[in-house]
């Protein structure tokens, strides 16, 4: 009988270099994404990468942007031959879908995993993230779901659990020990990214069964009304991205993209939310540069601040947030008698999505976010709303004094 051949791993630099070496020959533009890797290269330093390769290293992530299918499989054959073993995982290709489609019958790859099968219960993995361009964004499939399972558990990357998403980004080039990696120009930018890429896809199928139930609004004035609600949106985002504020869609414009993947068409206004850490003074100022005028401030930086500009005839409630051990909670203020309400919400953290066609910020997990504020018959739509009584999770909190009014109680015309 022939002895089985004892296989052993390359070093980690060897192995980047082996890689790198087959996806050049197959014109694959693969570059780093893996977080320990970018750190040890952003500066260019030959040192931090040899520390980096003698540490343990069980995973080298690479990404590559809507590459073609013969140089994936040339490179994963080329491996093979180097005593490499692969697993591939595709998924249905969410550009595309909408309430008409509800689900995508296209695949599309989606990660691939490669490895030397030595003796140990987990050997040093390449994985290859295919990312695909998403309008303004690049979007991931997660590597774990319900029916496909990897065959090692990668649950300590950032690119395995979850969809995520990144803001488009350019490549840039940096030679180390004779070694040309391509990685994401702005380094820094990018690693900051990855804390906070998670994407949550809109659920079509339920957006099909809420509008099977409800009539949708097909009428001009419905089509008006959502044109003029993206407007403001992107015209919104345009000026706090510029700012570096993050904001989400939150109260009845975050209800119409979970619930029906729409903007809820018999609504007069947007709304927004803002952590009140993120608040900066030249907010004002800046979106009324782009056409917004300011019509009410309540509240102050410490306490319940909330603002209102209107954007031709909608309107813009920008909700700023406060953490307590317990709960997040935004306020409210009746202008006529100083009457203060706040608004309770589980901890939730932001993710991304796609909107009428814009990438913007989602409180995740949605679906508390959403019971907290409507109650368990979110999914019926409601023609009247009071702010002050019909929320689920709204109280009452007390008033503002009198001395403090003309600074909190604000209305201009």
């Amino acid at each position: 009988m022939t002895p089985r051949k004892i296989l052993e791993e390359r070093p980690p630099w060897e192995a980047v270099n082996l890689f790198l070496g087959k996806c050049e020959d197959s014109g694959l533009p693969v570059f780093v994404i893996e977080p320990s890797l970018l750190r040890a290269i952003r500066d260019g330093s030959t040192r931090r990468v040899e520390l980096w390769n003698k540490a343990k290293q069980n995973i080298v992530t690479f990404g590559v942007i809507s590459p073609g299918l013969d140089q994936l499989h040339l490179v994963m054959s080329a491996m093979k031959r180097e005593n490499y073993e692969y697993w591939e995982k595709n998924d249905p290709d969410p550009r595309g879908l909408s309430l008409e489609t509800q689900r995508s019958y296209r695949v599309v790859p989606s990660h691939f995993l490669l490895w030397v099968p030595v003796e140990i219960n987990l050997p040093m993995i390449i994985h290859v993230v295919v990312l695909y361009k998403r309008g303004e964004f690049l979007w991931h499939a997660p590597i774990a779901d319900k029916e496909h399972t990897p065959p090692f558990s990668l649950a300590d990357s950032p690119f395995s659990n979850t969809a995520g998403s990144f803001k488009d980004f350019s490549i840039s080039t940096s030679k180390i020990n004779g070694t040309s990696l391509r990685h994401p120009q702005d380094t820094f930018g990018f690693l900051e990214e990855v804390e906070s890429s998670e994407f949550i896809e809109c659920n079509y199928s339920r957006a099909y069964h809420f509008f099977s139930l409800y009539h949708k609004d097909k009428g001009q004035r419905a089509q008006t009304f959502k044109q003029k609600a993206r407007q403001l949106i992107l015209t919104a985002k345009t000026v706090l991205d510029s700012m570096g504020i993050p904001f989400w869609l939150s109260s009845g414009t975050c209800l119409g993209w979970f619930r029906q993947c729409d903007i809820i068409s018999h609504t007069t206004d947007v709304d927004i939310g803002i952590f009140i850490k993120d608040y900066r003074p030249e907010l004002v100022n800046l979106l009324e540069s782009k056409g917004l005028t300011l019509t009410h401030h309540f509240g102050k930086v410490s306490d319940s601040l909330e603002l209102s500009f209107l954007y031709g005839d909608l309107k813009l409630d920008i909700f700023f947030f406060y953490h307590s051990p317990k709960y997040i909670w935004n306020g409210g203020t009746q202008a006529s008698t100083g009457n203060k309400y706040k608004y309770i919400f589980p901890h939730f953290k932001l993710c991304w999505t796609e909107f009428l066609e814009m990438w913007v910020r989602v409180p995740c997990p949605t679906d508390p976010y959403i019971h907290a504020n409507y109650g368990s018959r979110w999914m019926v739509p409601l023609q009247s709303w009071d702010w002050k009584s019909s929320p689920n999770n709204v109280i009452e909190n007390g008033r503002w004094p009198e001395e403090e009014r003309d600074e909190v109680i604000q209305l201009y015309e």
